[in-house]
């Protein structure tokens, strides 16, 4: 396990950031959280996140949940109850790691014992779990926290956000994992040659009646980060939103057509409507 590792771990009952927006960098990751405009309503902040990274990976939980903190803390008690364990896979070779951690993971939440603490917990929420790791992205998702990957070559094709949010789908006192057949969405992507930003939201910021800074804007500045939860504030938004933003430099190649080139014959899609993602 790699000695320097840097970690950051947060629930909205220790700050709720209420009118208060707040950016942290943690070296080159940047967290974002903002709890809401008491004035319209707010009165709690029950986001939560986990961050870890080392010279070579970064793995980042986020999380949303209702109701009460409980279902945040659990999946974070929990992830961080299996630190070691997990560190070591992602020290592992790229090409031996995806398939232990994503096996390590599900595990996890599908066990006995993690299923039988949901059920005595107050409220829900919803998780989404990146990893990255040389020049790939994986993540897991269950709920509407979302994932945008923004790369040039990406986004001209209009490709900006990598999951769906997927509505009455939680981890909590009603929990996917009681299911029969549990549902959540898996990925992996291949970052593109050169620089790739990486976003990781909660929901709250849909709140907004207007979007001062669009998501590909914001991806490509950290410095908007400030004045993307400003403007929530400023536009009285009830509903927390934490971010987790991170750029990565892929000096490999990535994948191109046999021929060589990529047919242009297919409109430039619209990222105008991104909130709707």
């Amino acid at each position: 396990m790699e000695p320097n590792s840097l970690s950051l771990e947060w629930t909205g009952s220790e700050q709720s950031y209420l009118d208060s927006p707040s950016v942290e960098k943690l070296q080159h990751i940047t967290v974002g959280r903002y709890g809401g405009n008491t004035g319209s309503g707010a009165h709690k902040n029950e986001d939560g996140l986990l961050v870890w990274q080392s010279s070579s990976w970064e793995f980042a939980a986020l999380i949303d949940a209702h109701s009460s903190w409980d279902s945040a803390e659990l999946i974070i008690a929990t992830l961080k109850d299996k630190e070691t364990s997990i560190k070591e896979i992602l020290d592992s070779k790229i090409d031996v790691l995806f398939d232990p951690i994503e096996q390590f993971l599900l595990q996890l939440f599908k066990s006995d014992e993690f299923k039988s603490q949901c059920r005595s917990l107050d409220g829900e929420a919803s998780c989404l779990i990146c990893i990255r790791k040389e020049n790939v992205l994986w993540w897991f998702s269950v709920g509407d926290c979302q994932l945008y990957l923004i790369h040039d070559e990406l986004e001209k094709w209009g490709q900006v956000s990598l999951n769906q949010r997927n509505f009455y789908e939680w981890i909590g006192k009603v929990n996917t994992f009681d299911k029969a057949v549990p549902c959540y969405s898996l990925g992996r992507r291949e970052l593109r040659t050169g620089i790739n930003y990486i976003l990781m939201i909660t929901d709250g910021y849909l709140d907004a009646k207007e979007a001062a800074i669009p998501i590909p804007e914001l991806c490509r500045s950290e410095s908007l980060v400030a004045a993307f939860l400003n403007n929530l504030h400023c536009q009285q938004t009830v509903d927390s939103t934490t971010l987790v933003h991170w750029s990565v430099k892929n000096e490999l190649d990535a994948a191109i057509p046999s021929d060589g080139c990529i047919s242009q014959s297919k409109p430039k899609k619209s990222i105008d409507h991104y909130r709707q993602n």
